[in-house]
This record gives C-alpha cells, sequence and structure tokens, in this order.
C-alpha cells in the first residue's frame, strides 16, 4: 500500500476520486531502481503495471548480433509493462533505469480483485492504458509513413 495523497500528484491517476485513490493505493506498491538497473527483461513472466513517479527508463530489445537498441524513453508520469499487464504474454522489451527511479506498480491479479467491487474506477485505469497505446501506435505509423517517404519518395 502507499499513500494516497502520492497517488494524487500523479497524471495517471488524475481522473480518479478522492475514494477511486484510496482504494487502488491499497493494491499498488513502491520500488526503486539504481541507474543501470534492469526492471525486468525481454520475454520474461509477468503481469505488473508500472508508473513511473520519478526518474526516467528506456525499453530495449536485442539486435541480431546481441546488442541492445533503445525503442523508447520514458519519465515521469509514464507507464511501462501495460502489454503483459493487458494479455499476460512474456513482456516484449527489455527496461533499464537509467536514472535512479522510483516506480509504482500494480499486479494485474490485485487490479482484477477490484472488479467488481470498483468497475468505475477500473474503467478509467484502463482507459488511461488505452490512451497510452493509441499514443504510442499514432507515433509508431507517424514514424513509419516518415521512414518510408524517406526510402522511396513521396510518390510510392
Amino acid at each position: 500500500m502507499v499513500d494516497p495523497k502520492v497517488l494524487r500528484d500523479m497524471s495517471f491517476f488524475v481522473d480518479l476520486s478522492d475514494d477511486e485513490i484510496k482504494v487502488i493505493s491499497k493494491v499498488i506498491s513502491k520500488k526503486n531502481y539504481k541507474t543501470g538497473e534492469i526492471i525486468f527483461k525481454d520475454n520474461e513472466d509477468g503481469s505488473s503495471l508500472y508508473v513511473i513517479k520519478r526518474g526516467e527508463v528506456k525499453a530495449c530489445k536485442a539486435a541480431p548480433d546481441g546488442e541492445l537498441m533503445t525503442l523508447t524513453m520514458m519519465k515521469d508520469g509514464d507507464i511501462f509493462g501495460e502489454m503483459s499487464f493487458l494479455d499476460e504474454r512474456p513482456r516484449s522489451a527489455t527496461i533499464i533505469a537509467i536514472s535512479n527511479t522510483e516506480v509504482y506498480l500494480i499486479d494485474k491479479r490485485d487490479f482484477e480483485k477490484l472488479v467488481d467491487t470498483n468497475p468505475r474506477m477500473v474503467y478509467k485505469i484502463l482507459k488511461n492504458i488505452i490512451f497510452t497505446i493509441h499514443t504510442i501506435v499514432r507515433g509508431m505509423n507517424t514514424r513509419y509513413i516518415e521512414m518510408i517517404n524517406y526510402m522511396w519518395g513521396r510518390r510510392r
């Protein structure tokens, strides 16, 4: 459990009422990572959602030669682990702290226990997760079109 006042200041929880903040704070835990520490690895099992309170992390994938390539960087207020949180499939990337980082974790099993008693709160949190995924997909689409235009020109 974390202090509900801490969650109130985080953008991910801005839509929640004070009562909803109190409920969700009971299933959230806090964890700190040092610079360079691996939070989780690609293909690991896991079903927790992470919300960054303070710090920065990078999402990486291994190239064919084994070198880790950075996909994106995330900072205060961003979330990660949302894909495994939703579908319970293995992690899709390695996440590494690039500064001392404080995160708040929501385990899927604990979260699911709130569905029957707090459906509106669960809806709000899932909406925020989907908005994050939607933003990522739109950004990827834009970068894909820019890459196509760069490689083949606009006339293709």
